[in-house]
């Protein structure tokens, strides 16, 4: 893959952020859609005029339906972060780079390992060609801002800030090559969320234990739930670090995986934590005013909450803590 330019590595800072300790004038809300693609992941994140999407579901027309919705074709996403190099975070992604969308992608976040599978190659071929013409920014979660700190801040418009934290470098697959993401509101007494891919529990200690946990720390608002809801992407010290207050889960209802996992339910209930699932629910939406001291809002599609699902099953991996 080509290099990023040194301009372009500029911009990043200049257009998509803020100096460090600057605020908007006036907050301006925060909207976080968990948005509804099946067995995968696809967030996407909207703040002042900066628009993020975090892995792109399992297949281009499910996220094409939801770019088609929210209006974003012939605009601008300025971060797109693919977590892991799974097709059920990575496929949708495809659909925007169709020339049909003109869609403008400003910067791409991936841990670039080798991988073997073509469709992942010609996402990369897209990115690669935008690269070469200076419209797009191509960064390796290993190494987020490009000057080799394992953490980045991306400080969106509206004041938001997104933390980019490099996944562990000795990850034995790629669900535990996902990075941590943390979402910070305008107000961040008021919205924080967490989202780590499809992380296990190997990747989960790495995130206690790396230098970068004291600053930011890991207590949030709102856990997107590690693996889709399965039972080896929780454990009882990940909740007591995060602390969450909700679990959102992104997953199909009836899925090969059994997942949501029954441990895994049953530890969110042991800590007191409601969630809700795109299967269920369908999009999830959590918006955040900005505004100092209002609580954020979240709104789903189909009503419910801590619901199960069809596809739910007890998992047999011996690394989940028997309930």
């Amino acid at each position: 893959m080509t290099t990023p330019r040194p301009h372009l590595i500029i911009a990043l800072l200049v257009a998509l952020s803020a100096p460090a300790n600057a605020q908007p004038a006036t907050p301006k809300p925060l909207i976080v859609r968990v948005l509804d693609v099946g067995q995968g992941d696809a967030i996407l994140i909207q703040n002042g005029g900066s628009t993020v999407l975090i892995d792109g579901g399992p297949n281009a027309t499910a996220l094409g339906n939801h770019l088609d919705a929210l209006g974003l074709n012939g605009g601008t996403i300025d971060a797109v972060i693919l977590s892991h190099a799974h097709a059920d975070h990575y496929q949708g992604l495809r659909e925007l780079f169709a020339t049909k969308r003109h869609i403008t992608v400003r910067f791409f976040w991936e841990n670039q390992d080798v991988s073997a599978n073509s469709t992942l190659q010609k996402l990369r071929d897209s990115i690669a060609s935008r690269v070469h013409a200076g419209s797009l920014t191509y960064r390796d979660t290993d190494d987020p801002c490009a000057n080799g700190k394992p953490l980045c801040v991306v400080t969106l418009k509206g004041g938001a800030k997104l933390e980019i934290m490099r996944p562990d470098p000795n990850g034995q697959d790629p669900n535990n090559r996902s990075p941590a993401l943390k979402l910070v509101g305008p107000d961040s007494a008021s919205f924080t969320m967490w989202m780590a891919g499809d992380a296990e529990r190997d990747a989960i200690s790495f995130f206690d234990r790396a230098p970068y946990h004291p600053n930011p720390g890991m207590k949030v608002d709102v856990l997107k739930a590690d693996h889709h809801g399965s039972c080896n992407g929780v454990s009882d010290a990940y909740l007591d670090l995060l602390a969450p207050s909700l679990v959102v889960v992104s997953l199909a209802g009836v899925n090969d995986y059994g997942h949501m996992h029954t441990q895994a339910k049953a530890m969110f209930r042991k800590h007191h934590i409601p969630w809700y699932r795109t299967d269920r629910n369908g999009t999830i939406t959590l918006r955040s005013s900005g505004v100092p001291g209002e609580k954020f809002t979240v709104d789903v599609e189909r009503k419910g909450k801590s619901l199960s699902g069809p596809g739910d099953k007890r998992s047999k991996d011996p690394s989940c803590t028997a309930h």
